[in-house]
């Protein structure tokens, strides 16, 4: 066998994702011997081959104690419903791309939940939508849309006479009537025909002074579709270990809001709309990066993945649809000035956080509506979680502490 006939060889930052460390203490791990690498003009390259061997080799020990069970490391997980492979998102072997591009988020959701893409999603009756809808009213006036989520899961799962049913139908169940319930409840619930529009369009009409047009809802349903699920995110375990312990759909899509709820995943897209609309309203790229760098607990907010060398491709593929809303030229020139700075100084290019904000600014948005737009578009992946860890033993995420006190 040549080497061009062997496995595709790594970048540095793929190996650093895949054994859970920094690039420095890679590069760090290959000056003292430990892994070797090929230098090219490209950059370092590494033997897939090699790191899998390395990381079985540094793979944490189970611990075991008398009389109890072995207890195994939590950070690696099967899953069936998302890959990154060449800088691409796949959803169970199809590009997420592609589905972006040319389908539904309900569509989607009855494939991956029930193999069928024509699968009816169940609706929430406009009686239980009232009830929610008083629900969300009541919430304080700094709610913001997680909270309104949160508050949508647990009034949905009140108004289900079957919501301790343990079974994947009751997942399902819960799945559909978050999906279709959520958009509604922002909107006017009661509005004749309301319950015959798509996901996407009531979003649309909910969310956006602007009559919407078949490139608008397009735009919508790409952002949904894009975010369901991405690797194993802190919110998607944290789903899944309540999924683990037999709990309801609605608890599920509880436990994983509550991870979601937090600087560093759901709420990046606040800072990065922040950012970009300091540019929009005429400071320079530098400065406004420079603000969003000094107040952000990301490093840099709506720029770079470890999962991808070359680029986001949820990104790439959500803003070719940019230009097409009603205020897309001036976003998407935004978006180029800030990313030419960038490129300028870093090699990190723009991750879907970015992108969601973009699509706040373009459709005329409020700024907090993507943590919105991206927990909806998730709760898809949640719920095909919840799914998969039913079939598994139950309370098997249960990990085993190591005692370091006095």
């Amino acid at each position: 066998m040549t080497p061009q006939d062997g496995p595709r060889r790594l970048t540095s930052v793929e190996v650093a994702g895949r054994l859970g460390i920094k690039v420095e203490t890679l590069y760090a791990y290959v000056s003292r011997g430990r892994i070797s690498c090929t230098r090219t003009q490209e950059g370092s390259l590494f033997d897939p081959l090699e790191v899998e061997a390395f990381a079985a080799r540094n793979r944490p020990r189970p611990l075991r104690r008398h009389g109890a069970s072995t207890a195994r490391p939590l950070m690696v997980l099967d899953t069936d419903l998302a890959l990154v492979e060449d800088d691409e998102l796949y959803l169970r072997g199809q590009s997420a791309s592609d589905l972006a591009r040319t389908s539904t988020v309900e569509r989607v959701a009855a494939w991956i939940w029930h193999g069928d893409w024509e699968a009816p999603l169940s609706s929430p009756p406009t009686t239980d939508l009232a009830q929610v809808a008083t629900l969300l009213a009541s919430l304080p006036a700094g709610a913001d849309r997680i909270d309104q989520l949160q508050a949508a899961a647990i009034g949905l799962g009140t108004t289900d006479p079957g919501r301790d049913e343990i079974s994947q139908g009751a997942l399902q169940r819960a799945g559909a009537r978050f999906l279709h319930g959520v958009p509604r409840l922002l909107g006017d619930p009661f509005t004749p025909g309301v319950e015959t529009r798509s996901v996407a369009e009531t979003l649309w009409l909910a969310l956006t002074p602007h009559p919407p047009r078949p490139e608008h809802v397009r735009a919508v349903d790409a952002a949904l579709i894009l975010t369901i699920d991405h690797d194993l995110a802190i919110s998607t375990f944290a789903g899944r270990i309540a999924a683990s312990g037999r709990a309801s759909g609605y608890a599920v899509l509880s436990a994983a809001l509550g991870a979601f709820a937090s600087p560093l995943h759901g709420s990046i897209s606040v800072t990065t709309v922040q950012l970009l609309r300091s540019v929009l309203d005429g400071a320079a790229p530098e400065d406004a990066l420079r603000t969003a760098v000094r107040s952000s607990a990301a490093r840099l907010p709506g720029f770079g993945h470890f999962l991808y060398a070359d680029g986001d491709s949820r990104a790439t593929t959500l803003l070719e649809l940019i230009p097409d809303l009603p205020h897309g030229t001036e976003v998407t020139a935004a978006v180029t000035d800030l990313t030419e700075v960038v490129n300028r100084r870093s090699s990190q290019h723009p991750n879907i956080d970015l992108a969601l904000a973009a699509l706040v600014l373009a459709a005329g948005m409020h700024e907090g509506d993507g943590p919105l737009l991206f927990g909806l578009g998730r709760s898809v992946g949640w719920i095909a979680h919840g799914l998969a860890e039913q079939t598994e033993r139950p309370l098997r995420l249960r990990p085993q502490g190591r005692y370091t006190g006095p």
